[in-house]
């Protein structure tokens, strides 16, 4: 009797793992990596560019930077795949030729990142999807302290390069 309950959980375990393996990031619906395997992204975006590897989540990598427990260097050239959760960000303000994105997480943490792309308007909430870390850049913040951002670019999976 304990060798069958062994297997069934087995199975079990193996088949939500199977589950969570073809949808990568626990994208939304809407975005251009849902249903797709880090595997599948990897080889479509190897294709595209130069990308040494995919993470989930711009909430979950600037909380593990701010943390200390990930050094902000180490991210470009890697896909970084926006998911649910990241649509919480709204662009706040534009510098130069950045679109700064922002979001309260909590009492202690304003989480920020830079886009290298000025369409988007103010006020408008980030969108899930796949992007380019592309570099690190200082900022100057509302109040004058320096602020040392991801930069990041929309990824186009299709289409021409």
């Amino acid at each position: 009797m304990q060798a069958i309950s062994a297997i069934t959980v087995c199975l079990l375990l193996s088949c939500a793992a199977n589950a969570h393996a073809g949808n990568y990031c626990d994208s939304p619906r809407w975005s251009i990596v849902h249903g797709k395997s880090y595997d599948e992204v990897m080889q479509i975006a190897g294709k595209r560019d130069k990308i040494r590897d995919a993470e989930c989540s711009f909430t979950d990598v600037i909380l593990r930077i701010q943390n200390e427990e990930a050094g902000i260097g180490r991210y470009p050239g890697i896909l970084l795949i926006a998911d649910a959760q990241d649509e919480r960000f709204v662009a706040t303000s534009r510098v130069g030729a950045y679109t700064i994105f922002s979001y309260r997480y909590n009492d202690k943490h304003l989480l920020q990142f830079a886009m290298k792309d000025l369409s988007w308007e103010e006020g408008e909430p980030f969108q899930a999807g796949a992007y380019k870390i592309i570099g690190v850049r200082e900022f100057k913040s509302m109040t004058g302290f320096p602020a040392t951002l991801l930069v990041a670019q929309t990824f186009q999976f299709y289409g021409p390069k």
